[in-house]
């Protein structure tokens, strides 16, 4: 790839990746779903843990096609069905709307899951700058945040209108990275597809991922923070409840927590080169697991704002692990499917996790299911840090 590709494709990621996902929505999501799909929390965890298990069972083979067939083919296809997706939602007036909307993004997520990250890597790589992906991946990813926490300061005026209307304000920005997907150049040469070939990437990706020490740790912190987080993005609207917060706040708090995880993506390359690569892993359990615990145990409507830690971890995650697991994947043939053997662990760890938190959401108060999420992330983050000692740290090891 020359200088003028990978300066297109990056110039080109910027943009795809500040529509990647619905702006107006997150505020509400919960609510969306309670109002306009008619589902109780159980049936929403229900169904989020249910779909999760499309992601599992399509992103390593997604994977694997997109490093055959390419990425730029497999982002085309994933954006058509996530743009179905939000088009559905915002039309959705029975469980069954709803549960057909996120199945397509299920299936959209995946095959973009893997292949828009691995498309950017290695076209950096492939023009002689790899490292400058914390710096390219963590300004893209902070500039959506940037927008999203613009557009919910008028989510509250939206739904206060009509609760349809974050949803049919998504549409359009959504359907703008569907039109960059078609405009990347490969950076890579890719094949004519056959399923032998498939089968052999998929095996060669599969067992790198279980086989490196390193990526296989890796992809188990990963799916740690990414599993708890999505846990507790879920409790965010019921605990606003619980604590009294009025729905017209929703969308100032959206704001703070986006404007958090903006300037944490935007200078995680900064924050990373700053401290050790220990301490950025500590820090980053520590905002995850404490926070919980504390709004679990004490129920005011101040510790609400304790999310803010969450997204300082939400905005520095995707540059810092992206650029750990991809300086460990030695062969190019097989990026794509290594990121979508991480991503489709995360997605398994998710279906447990909200199937579980459903559970206990059913059976004990929502106080209560926070504070024993709270003590199980800080015992399996304790874990995790203690084998990173040992793995990365260990002289010989």
């Amino acid at each position: 790839m020359n200088q003028k590709d990978m300066n297109r494709n990056v110039s080109l990621y910027k943009w795809y990746v500040l529509f990647n996902e619905p702006l107006f929505w997150g505020p509400v999501l919960i609510i969306s779903l309670q109002k306009l799909g008619h589902m109780t929390l159980s049936d929403i965890y229900f169904m989020e843990s249910a779909v999760v298990i499309i992601c599992v069972l399509l992103d390593i083979p997604s994977g694997t096609l997109a490093d055959i067939i390419g990425k730029r083919t497999m982002l085309i296809f994933g954006r058509m069905l996530l743009f179905i997706s939000i088009c559905l939602f915002a039309c959705m007036s029975s469980p069954l709307l709803a549960w057909t909307a996120n199945i397509a993004w299920a299936i959209g997520y995946s095959f973009q899951s893997g292949a828009d990250v691995s498309l950017l890597y290695s076209s950096l790589k492939n023009g002689g700058h790899h490292t400058q992906f914390k710096k390219v991946e963590g300004r893209a990813v902070g500039s959506r945040f940037l927008l999203m926490a613009c557009c919910a300061l008028i989510v509250s005026a939206l739904v206060t209108i009509h609760p349809r209307l974050p949803l049919i304000f998504s549409i359009i920005p959504m359907g703008i990275p569907l039109i960059i997907s078609f405009r990347f150049k490969e950076s890579t040469q890719t094949k004519k597809y056959s399923a032998s070939e498939q089968i052999r990437i998929l095996k060669a990706g599969v067992l790198c991922a279980l086989r490196n020490k390193y990526i296989r740790w890796i992809i188990g912190f990963s799916a740690f923070i990414a599993g708890t987080s999505k846990i507790w993005f879920f409790t965010y609207n019921p605990y606003f409840e619980r604590v009294g917060i009025h729905i017209a706040y929703y969308g100032f708090i959206f704001f703070l927590i986006n404007i958090v995880a903006w300037v944490s993506s935007r200078y995680a390359h900064q924050m990373a080169n700053f401290t050790t690569e220990r301490n950025s892993i500590l820090w980053m359990t520590a905002c995850i697991a404490i926070p919980i615990l504390l709004m679990g145990l004490f129920p005011f409507w101040p510790l609400a704002y304790l999310i803010l830690f969450q997204n300082l971890v939400r905005g520095f995650m995707s540059p810092f692990l992206g650029d750990f697991i991809n300086k460990h994947i030695d062969t190019e043939e097989i990026r794509a499917t290594v990121l979508s053997v991480r991503s489709s662990t995360t997605n398994t760890v998710s279906i447990f996790a909200l199937a579980w938190f459903g559970f206990m959401t059913s059976q004990f108060s929502l106080l209560s299911s926070l504070s024993i999420l709270g003590i199980i992330a800080l015992g399996v983050g304790a874990l995790s840090i203690q084998r990173y000692q040992k793995l990365f740290l260990t002289p010989g090891k």
